[in-house]
């Protein structure tokens, strides 16, 4: 019986270790290779802080979780800049440095030796010295450890951290803070893992580096994949697996000479028979919308639209905009102004600069030379987030719509001035989170009601018709609140009966005051819709006008309307 707690307590520290992990990999789409370096302080801080200084539970708990969580946050910052391999590479370095540091630094870490008699957990007094009595404790732990990490997948946060491991450029474009948002679920993946250290700590009495090598990280992002990523329960049922089934491959009789190699290999086609049969994991991705209040049909009020601005005032502005890549002058000298209630087009040949202009505009690439406004302010050198809540939001050619998530999920996670956007407001001010939601489920579906919709709703982005894909880009625009919509070819490749079916839905936007800027090369298009054009070639405009204006014009005809 003491054999079979001792695994089951093993269970609820890997529980802890491959929910931490599943935050980061699953959820936010950050492939970090360091758990178990986090890991390795809850544990070492836990052994130092009550060996050395003789700190008493939970002091070491806490001062281990929050050192860890800032490390974690540090580990977050180059993250901004870098995703992929070399998000990889930068978090194995710090696994390498991390073991290398605790075989070495004797003094205080023990070196190869570790560290020994880490005092038992006591509780009331009351000494959790053997598997039966720590057993309450880690599942008490697991089961904490389990219900933050469920807040945070379960609120706005945790939408946003979805919408950015889908595309990081499109929630930039919704003005959501990657570094925020990278910097937070960082610091709570590495302070729960540290949890799972201290627990690891004070239930075998004993630390030491080879506990946490790379291989631990691999065993846990394992039982991530396994039990399925994105899915909380998943993580558990993972864990309890791979914890459970060498256990139970131990009582297979088998020749004593090839026992060992035998079981490695049975347990191996176990794990490949799993993941072939179900590749998303035992428990796939499940959509956080079943959590949310439900509301039937639209609010007959409609979308909310601000009070419109005077018919061609001046929103968005910019002035003799450079921009350079080595050798090669992508946009140079351009001015564009941007007036409320017009629609107005950028037209012109491949590699003119009309989407480079729209990454200056939008903060996605940094000006050389020259100055952005908008509504008098200046917003040069924003980041793109910062200029979404300002008012100026986009698409992009691509579409780059959050594939996996439900059509309501795209438009909800773009509402701007979300309580639950912020981590601290997950935990200290859930009613409100909870009215909000409500409030913006309601917002969300008269959005997609004023696109046409409404059907669609509860279907992923991914199982859309192109069509409906393209409305979906206008739904989620519109959701930012902003006054100003740059769209990179809206309409590109839609039937006739389609473009008839979106071209009110554009119109009726700028008489609501919007400022619409396009990019298109259909000129039914640009002569349906746009007020005034605008023609690049070669980084600058070489005419302004409107479309039949610039349609009639020679010189642009022979270059691009022939």
């Amino acid at each position: 019986m003491e054999y079979v707690l001792h695994v089951l307590v093993m269970v609820c520290i890997y529980g802890i270790l491959a929910i931490s992990f599943n935050l980061l990999v699953g959820f936010a789409g950050l492939f970090a290779m360091a758990q178990a370096a986090f890991y390795a302080f809850g544990a070492y801080a836990t052994a130092i802080l009550t060996l050395k200084l003789g700190l008493p539970f939970p002091l070491d708990l806490l001062i281990g979780v929050a050192l860890t969580g800032f490390i974690g946050a540090l580990v977050a910052i180059p993250a901004i800049r870098i995703s992929g391999t070399y998000l990889v590479v930068v978090t194995l370095a710090l696994q390498v440095i991390v073991i290398a540091v605790a075989t070495n630094w004797k003094s205080l870490t023990g070196g190869t030796d570790g560290l020994r008699g880490v005092p038992s957990l006591h509780v009331f007094g009351y000494a959790l010295n053997n598997p039966g009595r720590f057993l309450p404790a880690a599942i008490l732990a697991l089961g904490v450890c389990f219900w933050i990490a469920w807040r945070l997948t379960n609120s706005p946060f945790g939408r946003a951290l979805r919408a950015m491991r889908e595309n990081e450029s499109a929630a930039e474009a919704i003005g959501k803070d990657l570094l925020y948002m990278k910097v937070a679920v960082f610091a709570f993946s590495a302070g729960l893992a540290a949890v799972a250290g201290s627990l690891f700590a004070r239930y075998l009495n004993y630390v030491g580096a080879e506990s946490f090598g790379i291989d631990e990280t691999i065993y846990m992002l394992a039982m991530v994949i396994l039990g399925g990523t994105g899915n909380l329960w998943g993580s558990l049922l993972g864990a309890a697996l791979l914890v459970v089934l060498p256990e139970l491959l131990k009582f297979v009789t088998l020749p004593t000479e090839i026992a060992d190699k035998s079981h490695l290999i049975i347990y191996g086609v176990l794990l490949i028979a799993i993941l072939r049969l179900r590749p998303q994991g035992l428990l796939g991705e499940r959509s956080t919308m079943r959590h949310l209040p439900h509301v039937d049909g639209a609010s007959s009020h409609g979308v909310s639209m601000p009070k419109p601005l005077p018919k061609g005032e001046v929103t968005l502005e910019g002035r003799d905009l450079h921009r350079r890549f080595g050798g090669i002058v992508a946009v140079a000298g351009f001015d564009i102004v941007l007036k409320s209630g017009s629609i107005t087009g950028l037209i012109g040949p491949n590699g003119a600069g009309k989407t480079t202009a729209f990454n200056l505009l939008t903060g996605f690439l940094s000006l050389d030379a020259g100055s952005i406004s908008f509504r008098g302010h200046d917003i040069t050198g924003l980041k793109p987030h910062d200029i979404v809540r300002a008012g100026v939001a986009r698409s992009f050619q691509d579409l780059r719509l959050f594939t996996k998530m439900t059509a309501l999920e795209n438009v909800m996670v773009a509402l701007p001035d979300q309580t639950g956007d912020r981590v601290l407001d997950v935990f200290f001010r859930p009613m409100k989170i909870h009215r909000e939601e409500h409030e913006n489920l309601i917002r969300a579906r008269n959005v997609l009601d004023f696109v046409g919709l409404t059907h669609k709703a509860y279907e992923t982005a991914e199982n859309l018709s192109y069509a409906e894909e393209k409305l979906l880009v206008v739904a989620r625009l519109l959701a930012t609140g902003a006054e100003v919509f740059l769209f990179d070819e809206p309409l590109s490749g839609l039937d006739r009966s389609t473009l008839a079916e979106i071209f009110p839905i554009v119109r009726k936007l700028a008489d609501n005051g919007k400022t619409i800027c396009i990019i298109e090369h259909n000129l039914d298009v640009i002569k349906e819709l746009c007020d005034v054009v605008y023609f690049l070639d070669e980084g600058h405009a070489m005419a302004i006008g409107t479309p039949s204006q610039l349609m009639n014009d020679s010189t642009l005809a022979s270059r691009y309307f022939k």
